[in-house]
């Protein structure tokens, strides 16, 4: 092809763009909408990955961490000098102790109450601050040298945003002391907060306060005192040997404390960050695919559509007797240009599903490094895909155009298919009224590829959009039903922290009891372990010893019994299901025991009594008249507080606060609101998924019905020409379309439960494993489901009134121009 005559079908096409430009562009954000959104969602993984990895470097993360067991401490003398006597202590770097004490914090003001629980983290500031685990500062100032021994905190980000709270400003401590905030930041150890029993806490609005070690010291009133260290390893060194040596080293010189040393990659908030990308990734890809496909085949279906409108342009240059491949060029100029400028698109949508989940990443891990730069890898293969299919959408119409005859070609409306489809099944059906109150069912059925098509790119949309729904809503159920379980009996109790393990008689338990507003009180004590059934699969729990019959709350059994003479657990019901055990069964208990004025761990085999009704597979009870088991009779270290009648539980709170010995008071519903936050991060990207699927539907919707009055003009034309009103065809539009947008939504909501029963029982048990997840598609969503399937599919063709009142009936008539 010469190139003057390249640059004339390049012009062409351009002008057949600007003539349909309003499809261009619907198509060509469909594109952009499926492959930008694959390619932010495809890139969670990689984005995460980079992230953390900077993050932890920038801070100077520790290789080990030395830790004493059960919040326990020790003089930080005998601590250092302990592992200084590791064997070849050259493979040690450096060293940085801490001191780690649960505290509340107080940070209400203007009005509003902001009472969580939280710890201080004594961190050494001889060099300025410390030299491993350092501190980001995300806001005001850092820790320095004069700063030790004085009432200075820098505030961890994650309650700082969660709670609103900015640097400079003053907050209290428990015990009625209060602390100047000079920043806020976050330290490697922190970016994701759990307890020790594998609690997450950091959504919760827990808050941690980074102090001089001077600092924590005189507040948690142990002088010279500390609870752990961060070892930083040598080059080279090989850290599973120098772990096995400290821990040997440590219970060596420190009898009678249970000392442990965890290796960085061990450790359960740097491991659940880590292990969380893989598994998150596939929920997301899942949705990315749907997107991306569901645009494809939208992007195939509408530019085929968009080439078979011109195929009476196409059968006037074989009249004229131009060749099949020079006619050939110009639609499929046309399509390629589409699909570029889409791709151009998905370059901005892309970029903006990264920022939005940045926004939602940064929300739940403020760490001091987060970008997300578009992958260009996988960008490249969702746009090739696009193209792709564009491109070979407007081959086939082209290639079967170009074979028949040119008077063949040229027909439209019902002449222009051979067998009219479906269409001559009704010429038995008899329809009282007007003989054009079938032509809207026969337009449907005399090209049942095309109708089926458009149904399928609507079912797409739709698939998807019961995917994410239905996904939102299963997850809402689940708290729901954990929320009705908790607050059945008691529901304005509340659980009362103790700074420490004590005693049940102790000065601090008494003070609860009798504190004005508090009608009862029952004391449990909350321990960490890890269950193993027969086949050797390891659940990590947190165990609940409480007084099964107190008459403020205790669980209820599905299975089983919460009462035994001998010790026994009762497990979730899908603990039970993963570890294959019912009452009656044994299980593998690895626990903590009391030794001495330590803790050690053990192991040993405890009877499945019962199954409880949570939906929390991690959460496990047992009466706390067995405490024996763990050696801890008559040791306690919470309480469930129930308030009088007519009591101001924020006043009760505020006075349990000040209590000496009390580090925490929450509401009985914080477990619940601490899973709802977590669940936020994911439901926020279901939410970015859940708003482009709906537009995705809505461009889906309007460009059907556009290209479809182009394909019917000529239909239109001969209509007006015998004086059938412009309401008249405007009303079988609305009737064709609202055919096509049933049969589309209806498949689109089987498809789409099939898709979610797939996600709930195959994949959400690896992003979310601690949740008995089950499908619950609300009404409503069903109701989107239809309205935007039905009703905004039905009322498209409404766009086009301005287009029909202004056709011009012989221009549109006449066969050539």
């Amino acid at each position: 092809m010469a190139r003057s005559d390249l640059r004339l079908w390049v012009r062409w096409s351009l002008r057949d763009l600007r003539s349909r430009w309003v499809q261009v562009l619907a198509i060509a954000l469909v594109i952009a909408l499926g492959s930008g959104s694959y390619a932010g969602l495809r890139s969670d993984a990689t984005w995460r990955r980079q992230n953390y990895d900077a993050s932890f470097a920038v801070t100077d993360v520790h290789d080990l961490v030395v830790r004493v067991a059960n919040g326990g401490s020790v003089p930080r003398a005998d601590l250092d000098r302990a592992i200084g006597a590791v064997p070849e202590p050259g493979r040690i770097a450096g060293v940085t102790d801490r001191l780690v004490v649960p505290i509340q914090v107080d940070a209400s003001r203007d009005g509003r109450t902001i009472l969580v629980p939280g710890r201080i983290v004594g961190v050494d500031l001889t060099d300025g601050g410390p030299t491993i685990d350092r501190l980001a500062i995300l806001g005001g100032r850092g820790l320095t040298a004069a700063d030790d021994g004085q009432p200075v905190v820098v505030l961890d980000q994650h309650v700082a945003d969660r709670r609103e709270l900015a640097a400079p400003t003053t907050v209290t401590l428990s015990g009625d002391r209060q602390v100047q905030v000079v920043g806020t930041g976050v330290s490697p150890q922190y970016f994701l907060i759990m307890s020790e029993e594998g609690e997450l806490l950091t959504a919760s609005g827990y808050a941690v306060a980074f102090a001089g070690l001077t600092t924590a010291q005189q507040l948690a009133g142990t002088p010279g005192a500390v609870s752990e260290a961060g070892v930083e390893a040598a080059p080279g060194t090989d850290i599973g040997a120098l772990r096995r040596d400290l821990q040997d080293t440590l219970a060596r010189e420190l009898p009678g404390t249970a000392v442990t040393v965890v290796a960085l990659t061990d450790e359960r908030p740097y491991r659940t960050m880590y292990d969380d990308i893989d598994s998150d990734q596939r929920m997301y890809s899942v949705f990315a695919l749907l997107i991306l496909f569901g645009a494809a085949f939208a992007a195939f279906n509408l530019t085929g559509r968009m080439v078979e409108a011109q195929r009476r342009e196409i059968g006037i240059g074989m009249a004229l007797g131009l060749p099949a491949r020079r006619i050939a060029v110009r639609p499929l100029l046309v399509a390629a240009e589409v699909a570029v400028l889409g791709a151009v698109l998905g370059i901005g949508v892309g970029l903006a599903v990264g920022a939005v989940m940045s926004g939602v990443m940064t929300s739940f891990f403020p760490l001091p490094v987060w970008s997300t730069p578009l992958q260009v890898g996988i960008f490249a293969t969702a746009t090739a895909l696009a193209i792709g299919l564009v491109v070979a959408a407007s081959v086939w119409p082209v290639w079967r155009a170009v074979r028949v005859p040119p008077v063949d070609a040229l027909q439209t409306g019902a002449r222009a298919t051979r067998r009219a489809g479906l269409a001559p099944a009704l010429v038995r059906l008899k329809v009282p009224g007007p003989v054009i109150a079938l032509m809207p069912v026969r337009g449907v059925l005399r090209a049942p590829r095309r109708t089926l098509l458009t149904a399928f790119g609507i079912a797409a949309a739709i698939a998807t959009l019961i995917g994410v729904r239905g996904m939102i809503d299963s997850f809402i159920a689940v708290l729901d039903h954990a929320e009705a379980e908790i607050t059945n009996r008691s529901p304005d109790r509340f659980d009362v922290g103790f700074s420490s393990y004590t005693l049940e008689g102790a000065p601090v338990v008494q003070a609860v009891r009798t504190t004005p507003g508090v009608a009862e009180v029952s004391t449990g004590l909350r321990l960490g372990g890890t269950l193993r059934g027969e086949q050797g699969v390891e659940l990590e729990s947190l165990v609940d010893l409480i007084d099964m019959d107190n008459p403020i709350w205790a669980p209820g059994t599905i299975e089983g019994t919460v009462h035994s003479d001998t010790p026994g657990i009762v497990i979730a019901e899908k603990a039970a299901t993963d570890l294959g055990v019912g009452p009656g069964d044994t299980l593998r208990f690895r626990h903590p025991m009391r030794q001495g004025l330590g803790y050690t761990w053990v192991e040993g085999s405890i009877p499945v009594i019962g199954v409880h009704d949570f939906p929390y597979r991690f959460v496990s009870f047992m009466d706390l008249r067995h405490a024996g088991y763990f050696g801890t009779e008559g040791i306690v270290n919470f309480a469930q507080v129930a308030p009088a009648p007519e009591t101001d539980r924020t006043a009760l709170q505020r006075q349990l606060f000040t209590t000496p010995g009390v580090a925490s008071v929450e509401p009985a519903t914080a477990l619940v609101t601490t899973i709802r936050d977590v669940l936020n991060q994911v439901l926020q990207i279901l939410a970015l998924v859940e708003a482009v699927v709906l537009l995705l539907a809505l461009l889906i919707a309007f460009n059907a019905t556009s290209i479809n009055a182009d394909e019917r003009r000529r239909e239109h034309a001969t209509m007006f020409a015998y004086g059938v009103p412009v309401r008249s065809v405007l009303g079988m539009s609305v009737f064709e379309s609202t055919l096509t947008g049933v049969l589309g939504t209806a498949m689109g909501i089987g498809l789409g439960l099939l898709i979610l029963e797939w996600m709930i029982r195959r994949l959400i048990p690896e992003v979310q494993p601690d949740l008995a997840v089950a499908v619950a598609v609300r009404p409503s969503t069903f109701l989107l489901a239809a309205l935007l399937g039905v009703v905004v599919v039905a009322l498209a063709p409404v766009l086009t009134v301005r287009k029909l009142r202004r056709m011009d009936v012989p221009s549109t008539l006449r066969v050539v121009e």
